[in-house]
């Protein structure tokens, strides 16, 4: 009797489980499961929107390094990667023939005003005697004067031509300006680092033939490339969706491929006035500066900026997942105290990818249910 009795509870048991597994595949199976509701609460703080592009580092200021005389590069004392400060020398340079012609024309020049002058200082104390003896006139004393100006432009002249036949070396032009005419040697000349940088790259090699960076049409050859590496910019393209909110002096965050877990500031130095349109899209370019001061940064890393555009702080906030369009306005669902769910049309301010500002209709703490993909089209609908 007791085992009869045992086997009817098991029975009652087994069936109930059977059934209630059958109603659980139904309700499956016709979408009706219920789910557990994800709950989100109404928080503060600061919410930022920004523009995110890419772009890659360069150099804020490039000198391109050519000799403003034509000949042979005797001396290369850089390489590609060296550093190198003001004033230290890069290379020398044996001028050509047509050169040392162009510089003994120019020594030539000098000496011819030199006997000149000496000539005009010799005709003036010559009409000074005469006119006080009174065998001369005044005018013809202040014309051998005025002569004598003239000689002393002429030669500053030919001074200076021999000085921009140097480059404005005045070393060289003290040496070549006491040096007799005879002398047939012609000085190498030296190029010197114009600023403070890293040398990019060498184009040239000792024994090569280089032209003047000013006797040519295409400005002459290209010796090498410094760089000023303390400021760097990264120049990236911006679509004109977002261009109108983008600023000179906006701040920039800025993160590298090639320095992860790094982060450098920024701030927008340049927008450029004309887009440019590729396959039907307009973007701007803007120039994002900023300081080099570990000398980690490198020409051509690629560089991800985030362009702040708006910050607001302290403020409430949602995600937007949380936000529903019931009758074209946007809205949340609100559970209250009472365990029931209420839809409550709410005023929303800046948002960005993941985040609205909730200007008005919440307050913090407020908790908010999540709303399925399939309740959002349907209330849209609706």
């Amino acid at each position: 009797m007791g085992s009869r009795r045992l086997h009817k509870i098991l029975t009652f048991i087994a069936t109930f489980f059977l059934l209630a597994a059958t109603i659980y595949a139904f309700r499956k199976g016709n979408g009706e499961e219920v789910r557990s509701e994800d709950l989100v609460l109404v928080k503060k703080g600061d919410v930022v929107v920004k523009a995110a592009e890419t772009g890659s580092l360069e150099p804020a200021n490039v000198v391109e390094i050519k000799s403003e005389q034509a000949g042979e590069v005797k001396q290369l004392f850089v390489q590609g990667g060296d550093d190198v400060k003001v004033g230290q020398p890069l290379a020398t340079i044996q001028p050509e023939s047509n050169q040392a012609r162009k510089v003994a024309e120019a020594q030539a020049s000098i000496e011819q005003e030199q006997l000149n002058l000496k000539e005009n200082q010799r005709e003036v104390h010559r009409m000074k005697e005469l006119f006080t003896k009174g065998f001369v006139s005044r005018k013809i004393l202040e014309d051998a004067e005025k002569g004598l100006e003239n000689a002393k432009i002429r030669l500053n002249l030919a001074k200076r031509k021999l000085l921009l036949t140097l480059d404005g070396d005045k070393a060289l032009f003290k040496k070549y300006f006491n040096r007799a005419l005879t002398s047939e040697s012609l000085d190498d000349y030296t190029i010197f680092s114009p600023i403070s940088g890293r040398v990019l790259e060498v184009n040239v090699a000792v024994g090569e033939i280089v032209s003047s960076g000013t006797s040519t049409i295409t400005g002459g050859t290209a010796l090498l490339r410094i760089a000023d590496l303390s400021k760097m910019w990264v120049k990236t393209k911006i679509n004109e969706v977002n261009i109108n909110r983008i600023r000179e002096g906006q701040p920039v965050v800025i993160q590298l491929d090639a320095i992860p877990f790094e982060v450098y500031e920024g701030r927008i130095a340049k927008i450029s006035p004309k887009g440019e349109k590729e396959n039907d899209v307009v973007t701007y370019e803007v120039t994002v500066e900023l300081a080099n001061f570990d000398q980690r940064l490198m020409p051509s890393m690629t560089a991800n900026v985030d362009i702040i555009t708006q910050i607001e702080k302290d403020v409430l906030y949602l995600p937007l997942t949380a936000l529903q369009e019931v009758d074209g306005k946007p809205t949340v669902t609100v559970r209250q105290r009472t365990g029931e769910d209420q839809l409550h049309p709410v005023s929303i301010g800046i948002k960005n990818e993941t985040i609205a500002v909730i200007k008005d209709g919440l307050n913090e703490g407020d908790q908010i249910v999540l709303p399925t993909m399939e309740e959002k089209e349907r209330r849209r609908g609706a």
